[in-house]
């Protein structure tokens, strides 16, 4: 599927807030190999895509359109200390898409979840395995795009709030 990208002004079938060529040049400014394929580069950028559909609900403002594809761009955002125009696309959010996609060429960036509740397995003295009650998870790491997506979510994309009592 080919990239759509998202400039600001609700772009019908937008999918992507980068090309391939921003993200190609990204990724060699870092030294990351990312695929040769222009397509596989475009399914990554997707997938990075579908993450950061995932934060939507944490995302500070609202849509400016209930028919725009992505959640950019929005009303009422401030970043770092600024308002962010209702027809920007933050480049905040496209260094978190291009860090998201490098990711996605090596793991998995949303992951529904492994549960494996072994009690225990032994053979006979070579190798043994157990689990404690609970089980096995695994839980997705991405500090590199939350750096950059940080400024853009509700209290920064700290899950400590600060109440008065």
């Amino acid at each position: 599927m080919p990239l759509i990208i998202e400039d600001g002004s609700i772009v019908a079938g937008a999918n992507s807030f980068v090309t391939v060529e921003q993200f190609v040049a990204y990724a060699k400014a870092r030294n990351i190999s990312i695929p040769v394929i222009s397509s596989e580069r475009e399914a990554l950028l997707i997938r990075a895509v579908d993450y950061l559909f995932s934060k939507e609900q944490e995302l500070k403002g609202s849509r400016v359109s209930p028919d725009q594809e992505l959640m950019y761009p929005r009303n009422g955002v401030c970043a770092n200390g600024f308002l962010v125009a209702s027809d920007a696309i933050p480049s905040n959010l496209k260094n978190a898409q291009m860090e998201l996609g490098m990711q996605a060429h090596t793991s998995d960036l949303l992951i529904s979840g492994t549960n494996q509740n072994l009690e225990s397995f032994n053979v006979d003295g070579v190798y043994s395995e157990s689990y404690h009650s609970g089980g096995s998870w695994e839980q997705v790491r991405t500090e590199r795009a939350d750096a950059y997506l940080n400024p853009l979510l509700n209290n920064n994309g700290s899950s400590n709030l600060m109440t008065r009592v």
